[in-house]
């Protein structure tokens, strides 16, 4: 099976996942578990940053990956998981923050279904969806002491 992801996702660090990078460049911080492979066919040298709006980049990207052709982005992703692990292809972004936070990653998950039928789905990803807003204490808990406490409180002196 194939994924994408981020760096920053701590369901990496099971060990579970053959870890393949397709950024710019490599992570600056230690994210807690060893990259195991590249994959420059899917960088997006050039590209970055170099079109105001996410439709013209897809179309560059696109016709890039047109250029390599599925049967030899097949043949990597096919060595990748011949290492008997689940691949992971990994980028930086949190796309999860909103429609406008896209990623590369995502990008080529959609040319590769729409060239096999194949869905790339994004990695289960444990930590709080910052799109979702966080909870607020309810009132009841902020106004309300607990009625009874399992445990005895001890006094210090």
């Amino acid at each position: 099976m194939v994924y994408t992801s981020r760096y920053s996702n701590p369901e990496l660090r099971t060990g579970k996942y053959t870890a393949v990078r397709i950024s710019l460049g490599t992570p600056r911080w230690n994210i807690g578990y060893s990259l195991d492979a590249e994959m420059p066919d899917l960088m997006p040298f050039g590209l970055l940053h170099k079109f105001e709006l996410y439709e013209d980049f897809e179309r560059a990207y696109f016709a890039r990956l047109d250029q390599k052709g599925v049967k030899r982005i097949l043949s990597q992703l096919q060595r990748f998981e011949g290492m008997g692990k689940d691949v992971v292809l990994l980028c930086y972004e949190d796309i999860r923050k909103g429609p406008d936070d896209w990623c590369h990653r995502r990008t080529f998950a959609d040319w590769w279904q729409q060239r096999t039928g194949e869905v790339i789905p994004e990695l289960f990803d444990p930590t709080p969806d910052p799109a979702k807003p966080r909870q607020a204490p309810s009132k009841r808990s902020l106004e309300t002491p607990p009625t009874t406490s399992p445990i005895e409180q001890l006094a210090l002196f």
